[in-house]
């Protein structure tokens, strides 16, 4: 078994002026900012009449259409 290499010590001393001159580029911190978190429960409820965008309850027609086909129609349309 061979003994492990070793830097010399001009590899040492060109190393640690590597670190040296990095050091000296480094900006300095900067002040830390501080951020609170506070994690809840968030309730949803169902509420009253839909409005529009102007507070008015929507009208009817504006509501989603009625279903074209039954869900049995539908069902059974899967079978043929």
């Amino acid at each position: 078994m061979s003994a492990p290499l070793l830097p010399s010590a001009a590899d040492t001393a060109a190393a640690r002026d590597a670190v040296r001159q990095t050091a000296v580029r480094r900006p300095g911190r900067q002040a830390e900012q501080v951020v609170q978190v506070q994690i809840g429960r968030l309730e949803v409820t169902a509420g009253g009449t839909p409005r529009g965008g102007d507070g008015r309850p929507r009208p009817r027609e504006a509501e989603r259409p009625g279903a074209t086909v039954s869900l049995a129609d539908y069902l059974a349309r899967g079978r043929e």
